[in-house]
Protein backbone atom coordinates (compact mmCIF):
# COMPACT_ATOMS: atom_id res chain seq x y z
CA UNK A 1 0.00 0.00 0.00
CA UNK A 2 2.94 2.35 0.69
CA UNK A 3 4.43 1.83 -2.59
CA UNK A 4 1.30 2.48 -4.64
CA UNK A 5 0.71 5.93 -2.30
CA UNK A 6 4.75 6.85 -3.11
CA UNK A 7 3.57 5.74 -6.63
CA UNK A 8 0.86 8.33 -6.97
CA UNK A 9 2.66 10.76 -4.73
CA UNK A 10 5.40 10.98 -7.50
CA UNK A 11 2.76 11.02 -10.42
CA UNK A 12 1.23 13.85 -9.07
CA UNK A 13 4.60 15.88 -8.57
CA UNK A 14 4.21 15.52 -4.40
CA UNK A 15 7.67 15.73 -4.00
CA UNK A 16 8.52 18.84 -6.24
CA UNK A 17 5.48 20.21 -4.47
CA UNK A 18 7.01 19.67 -0.64
CA UNK A 19 10.25 20.88 -1.73
CA UNK A 20 8.82 24.03 -2.93
CA UNK A 21 7.34 24.92 0.62
CA UNK A 22 9.61 23.18 2.22
CA UNK A 23 12.50 25.65 1.35
CA UNK A 24 10.81 28.65 2.31
CA UNK A 25 10.71 27.12 6.23
CA UNK A 26 14.41 26.25 5.68
CA UNK A 27 17.99 27.98 4.69
CA UNK A 28 18.82 26.04 1.65
CA UNK A 29 21.56 26.48 -0.73
CA UNK A 30 23.59 24.69 -3.62
CA UNK A 31 26.39 21.89 -3.23
CA UNK A 32 29.39 23.74 -4.11
CA UNK A 33 31.42 22.11 -6.52
CA UNK A 34 33.98 20.54 -3.69
CA UNK A 35 30.89 18.64 -2.41
CA UNK A 36 30.01 17.20 -6.02
CA UNK A 37 33.67 16.57 -7.10
CA UNK A 38 33.72 14.46 -3.66
CA UNK A 39 30.28 12.65 -4.25
CA UNK A 40 31.59 11.98 -7.83
CA UNK A 41 34.53 9.76 -6.39
CA UNK A 42 31.43 7.68 -4.91
CA UNK A 43 28.92 7.98 -6.81
CA UNK A 44 29.77 8.70 -9.91
CA UNK A 45 29.90 12.13 -12.41
CA UNK A 46 26.12 11.49 -13.49
CA UNK A 47 24.80 9.37 -11.02
CA UNK A 48 22.36 12.30 -9.69
CA UNK A 49 21.04 15.34 -10.84
CA UNK A 50 24.04 17.58 -8.50
CA UNK A 51 22.45 20.51 -9.54
CA UNK A 52 19.20 20.04 -8.31
CA UNK A 53 20.35 19.04 -4.84
CA UNK A 54 20.17 21.28 -2.00
CA UNK A 55 21.04 21.92 1.32
CA UNK A 56 19.29 22.90 3.68
CA UNK A 57 20.41 24.38 7.28
CA UNK A 58 18.77 26.05 9.60
CA UNK A 59 15.75 27.92 10.48
CA UNK A 60 12.43 25.88 11.27
CA UNK A 61 15.32 22.81 11.10
CA UNK A 62 17.19 24.28 14.10
CA UNK A 63 13.53 23.23 16.02
CA UNK A 64 13.51 20.20 14.44
CA UNK A 65 17.15 19.24 15.56
CA UNK A 66 16.67 20.90 18.82
CA UNK A 67 13.84 18.61 20.21
CA UNK A 68 14.55 15.70 17.58
CA UNK A 69 16.96 13.07 17.30
CA UNK A 70 19.56 15.61 15.34
CA UNK A 71 20.54 13.22 12.56
CA UNK A 72 20.54 14.84 8.90
CA UNK A 73 17.37 12.95 6.98
CA UNK A 74 17.22 13.55 3.06
CA UNK A 75 13.57 14.49 1.40
CA UNK A 76 13.37 14.20 -2.29
CA UNK A 77 16.53 16.54 -3.53
CA UNK A 78 17.14 17.86 -0.19
CA UNK A 79 20.01 17.21 2.26
CA UNK A 80 18.41 18.57 5.91
CA UNK A 81 21.18 19.12 8.30
CA UNK A 82 21.88 20.44 11.63
CA UNK A 83 24.31 23.49 11.76
CA UNK A 84 26.67 21.83 13.98
CA UNK A 85 27.83 18.61 15.18
CA UNK A 86 28.78 15.32 13.62
CA UNK A 87 25.47 15.14 11.42
CA UNK A 88 26.52 18.80 10.04
CA UNK A 89 27.65 19.90 6.48
CA UNK A 90 31.43 19.73 6.99
CA UNK A 91 31.44 16.25 7.33
CA UNK A 92 31.82 14.98 3.77
CA UNK A 93 31.20 11.70 4.33
CA UNK A 94 27.39 12.01 6.23
CA UNK A 95 26.87 13.96 3.14
CA UNK A 96 27.40 10.81 0.60
CA UNK A 97 25.56 9.00 2.90
CA UNK A 98 22.47 11.47 2.57
CA UNK A 99 23.16 11.76 -1.15
CA UNK A 100 23.00 8.04 -1.43
CA UNK A 101 19.20 8.68 -0.61
CA UNK A 102 18.86 11.61 -3.03
CA UNK A 103 20.21 8.73 -5.27
CA UNK A 104 17.86 6.20 -4.13
CA UNK A 105 14.74 8.65 -4.64
CA UNK A 106 15.83 9.37 -8.26
CA UNK A 107 15.90 5.71 -8.96
CA UNK A 108 12.85 4.42 -6.76
CA UNK A 109 10.64 7.53 -5.90
CA UNK A 110 9.40 8.50 -2.87
CA UNK A 111 9.19 4.89 -1.78
CA UNK A 112 12.25 5.11 -0.53
CA UNK A 113 11.81 7.13 2.52
CA UNK A 114 9.96 4.05 3.82
CA UNK A 115 12.30 1.75 2.76
CA UNK A 116 14.72 3.82 4.74
CA UNK A 117 12.52 4.14 7.51
CA UNK A 118 12.14 0.38 8.00
CA UNK A 119 15.74 -0.35 7.81
CA UNK A 120 16.02 1.71 10.27
CA UNK A 121 13.90 -0.02 12.50
CA UNK A 122 14.88 -3.83 11.36
CA UNK A 123 18.55 -3.65 9.85
CA UNK A 124 19.92 -0.36 11.09
CA UNK A 125 22.95 0.66 9.55
CA UNK A 126 25.82 -1.74 9.98
CA UNK A 127 26.79 -4.08 7.50
CA UNK A 128 29.84 -5.96 9.13
CA UNK A 129 32.26 -2.95 7.72
CA UNK A 130 35.22 -4.05 5.20
CA UNK A 131 36.10 -7.28 6.33
CA UNK A 132 31.75 -8.28 6.12
CA UNK A 133 32.15 -6.89 2.63
CA UNK A 134 34.52 -9.49 1.44
CA UNK A 135 32.89 -12.38 2.99
CA UNK A 136 29.08 -11.12 2.08
CA UNK A 137 30.43 -10.91 -1.86
CA UNK A 138 32.34 -14.59 -1.63
CA UNK A 139 28.72 -15.48 -0.90
CA UNK A 140 27.27 -13.50 -3.91
CA UNK A 141 25.85 -10.67 -2.04
CA UNK A 142 25.32 -7.16 -4.28
CA UNK A 143 24.93 -3.80 -2.74
CA UNK A 144 21.15 -3.92 -3.70
CA UNK A 145 20.81 -6.89 -1.39
CA UNK A 146 21.95 -4.17 1.64
CA UNK A 147 18.59 -2.44 3.23
CA UNK A 148 18.67 1.22 2.10
CA UNK A 149 20.59 2.87 5.11
CA UNK A 150 23.34 0.21 4.87
CA UNK A 151 23.83 1.11 1.41
CA UNK A 152 24.52 4.65 2.30
CA UNK A 153 26.78 3.30 5.17
CA UNK A 154 28.76 1.50 2.78
CA UNK A 155 28.99 4.99 0.66
CA UNK A 156 29.57 6.72 3.88
CA UNK A 157 32.29 4.62 5.08
CA UNK A 158 33.94 4.29 1.74
CA UNK A 159 34.71 8.49 1.56
CA UNK A 160 35.71 8.09 5.12
CA UNK A 161 38.25 5.17 5.00
CA UNK A 162 38.64 4.52 1.33
CA UNK A 163 38.72 7.99 -0.94
CA UNK A 164 39.47 10.90 2.50
CA UNK A 165 42.99 8.89 3.74
CA UNK A 166 43.66 8.04 -0.07
CA UNK A 167 44.23 4.13 -0.10
CA UNK A 168 46.38 2.64 -2.53
CA UNK A 169 44.26 0.63 -5.72
CA UNK A 170 45.95 -2.52 -4.02
CA UNK A 171 44.91 -2.09 -0.49
CA UNK A 172 43.10 -4.49 0.90
CA UNK A 173 40.23 -2.23 2.66
CA UNK A 174 39.52 -0.58 -0.62
CA UNK A 175 39.71 -3.89 -2.71
CA UNK A 176 36.76 -4.91 -0.48
CA UNK A 177 34.64 -1.83 -1.50
CA UNK A 178 34.95 -1.52 -4.66
CA UNK A 179 32.59 -4.06 -6.41
CA UNK A 180 30.41 -2.84 -4.06
CA UNK A 181 30.97 1.28 -4.99
CA UNK A 182 30.99 0.20 -8.66
CA UNK A 183 27.29 -1.07 -8.32
CA UNK A 184 26.13 1.92 -6.68
CA UNK A 185 27.59 3.89 -9.59
CA UNK A 186 26.16 1.65 -11.96
CA UNK A 187 22.55 2.66 -10.19
CA UNK A 188 22.35 -1.00 -9.28
CA UNK A 189 20.52 -0.02 -6.10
Amino acid sequence: MKALISKVFDIFQGPRLFQFFWHFLVGVSRLTESEIKAASLVLGENSIKYRSVRVAEGRLLTLIFKFGPGRAFTTFHTVNLPKSGYHSREHSELLIHELVHVYQFERIGTDYIFQALRAQQEGGYFYDSWPGLNSWRANGKHFKDYNREQQGQIAQDYQKDVIEPGLPEANEVRAAYEPFIAELKAGQL
